[in-house]
This record gives structure tokens, sequence and C-alpha cells, in this order.
């Protein structure tokens, strides 16, 4: 499997207004003199690291007409704020606010150390599917406070099976007709994923490679999570069986081979897991039956291809091996 073709659409440093420029040089303490674009993920912004005399900085940088991403970048600045130390990710520098000028929209910037690496290769390969399995397994041991973080119970989309069983949308035609034979049973299955996804882990939430930087190489090789818009308090097997979608539309294993070889938290609840992977299908599948967001074409695919994994895993008596 591949992952679907993604028409890219994120601006390049030049490209940006000049009062943009000009307010994130001021902000970085000097000129812009290079630029690297990283152009994977699903945001219509701005993501390059820009080196001037002090060094490099990742920075993101969206206008506030992209209203979610803008309210995502501001999510993240919050969220990553509150990670405990120890986390393996860049530490957050600022958040920014571009005012608009006469001629060009406001902006939201936010600036994190910049780390060297790379993103994973696709298709996956062992020793680093083996590193980022490793990172997510490195994030859910920090325990979190009541209260310091969301519970991602009360952020997980939940009720999108029961409505796609009451309202039968006629995308659900293009899928496998065994979800739509099944899609009842699920929608009571998925009425026990807020109380299946409760947990005291720190969970990035949306763990994917396009949010994982890899550094160094052969025995030192490791990872590091980017991208914390989404970081909740939650069960610890939530990144995991999160993730196993996209890493297998990306070349790696099947869910189920993956936990063959990294098996989730002892002690994890096969039928919290089978709620959980429930509410995501549901999730994804509603999701790809609706309009692209601005600036983001491709996501929309995406998320199909993901549901698509989702049902094949679903349709097993057991979800790991």
């Amino acid at each position: 499997m591949t992952t679907p073709t993604q028409a890219r659409t994120r601006p390049v440093w030049p490209e940006l207004p000049a009062h943009v420029r000009a307010a994130l040089e001021g902000r970085l303490g000097g000129a812009v003199t290079a630029w690297t674009s990283h152009d994977g993920g699903y945001s219509p912004g701005l993501a390059s690291t820009l080196w001037t005399p002090h060094g490099p900085v990742f920075v993101k940088a969206v206008a506030v007409e992209h209203e979610l991403a803008a309210t995502l970048y501001r999510q993240e600045a919050h969220r990553a704020a509150l990670l405990p130390d120890g986390v393996p990710t860049p530490r957050l520098r600022w958040l920014h606010e571009v005012p608009a000028s006469d001629a060009d929209d406001a902006w939201v910037a936010v600036a994190f150390d910049a780390v060297p690496g790379r993103s994973p290769r696709s298709p996956w390969v062992p020793d680093e599917l083996d590193a980022v399995m490793t990172l997510a397994g490195r994030v859910t041991e920090h325990e979190i406070a009541p209260g310091v973080l969301p519970e991602m119970a009360d952020e997980l989309p939940q009720g999108l099976a029961r409505r796609l069983a009451d309202e039968r949308p006629d995308g659900l035609a293009t899928y496998d007709p065994w979800l739509t034979e099944n899609l009842d049973r699920l929608a009571e299955i998925e009425t026990d994923a807020g109380a299946a996804v409760a947990g005291s882990s720190l969970a990035h939430g949306d763990l994917r490679g396009d949010n994982v930087v890899l550094t160094g190489a052969g025995g030192t090789l490791r990872a590091v999570a980017v991208d914390w818009p989404y970081a909740v308090r939650g069960a610890a097997f939530c990144d995991v069986v999160g993730m196993l979608p996209s890493i297998r539309l990306e070349g790696g294993p099947a869910p189920w081979e993956a936990l063959g070889r990294h098996p989730l938290p002892v002690g994890t609840d096969e039928d919290a897991v089978r709620a959980y992977l429930v509410a995501l299908t549901g999730y994804f599948v509603h999701a790809s039956l609706q309009p692209p967001p601005r600036g983001i074409p491709h996501v929309r695919a995406f998320q199909r291809a993901q549901a698509a994994v989702c049902i094949d895993w679903l349709r097993r008596p057991r979800l790991s091996v």
C-alpha cells in the first residue's frame, strides 16, 4: 500500500507577505539567510527551518483566513508549553501573532528548536519503524495530572458510527459492504469509546510518520515527536493504535503484524482497543465523505485510505496476533 497522492500547497519563505517576513525576522533576531521547506503533513501553512546568523529555528506560519490551521497553531503552542520535561520533542520557543497589513491578512506563527534529522522513509523499513514505536512508548511513560491537558475522551470524535448507521450517506456504497452491514453493531461498540481511552498517560494524539523526526543512524537511531496540537491525557495504547493505519498506507506492516513485533502495553484491554478503533473508523469514514477543507485537498483521500485499513482491522476476530 502507498499513501494517496498528496498535492502540496504549503507556501515557502519567499512567498510570505513582506510584513510577515519582517515580523518573523524581528522575532528571530536577524535576517533569514537560508530556508528549507518541510512539505509533509496536512496544513496549508509554512513549515520551514529558517537560518539566521543566530542559527536555525523551525517555524510554522499561516494566514488567519485558514481558521482551522491558525487555531491549531495556537493550540499547539499552548499544549506544547505544558508538556513534561523529558518528552522527546523539540523545545517550544514562541508563539507570535502578526497583525494584518493594509494589503495582507494577519498571520499566526509558532517556533521550535530545529532538530537535525529526516522523516521516516516510505515504504517503512524495520529499524525506523522500531524507533517510532519506541518513541510512542516513551511518550506514554509520562504521567499527566488531571486538568493539565484535556482528556482524550473529551476530544475523541464519538457518535459518528451511529450517525453513519442512521443516515446511510450515499458515499458508504463505495466502501467495503461489510461496513454497511455491521454499522449498527459498530455503533453499539462505539458507545464505550470514551471510557476506553480514559487514562493518565500523555498521548500525542496525532502520531504519524510526518509528525516524527529521525535523528542519528544505526544503533543510535532515535525518533522525536513534533506537531502537538492534539496532546491529551489518556490511555497508553492510543498513540500506537492511532498511527498504525497510516503506517500500513506508507508500506509498513498490517496493524496486527506490527503489534506482533511491538505489543501494546501490558494489561491493555482488547475490547477498549476495539471501541477506540471503531471511533477512529467512524471519524475517518465520515470525514472522507465531506468536501475537502480549503488548502488541504489531499486530506480526504488520506482519511479514506486510513478508513479502509481500519475496516480490514476491525474484521479480524482479534486485533493483534
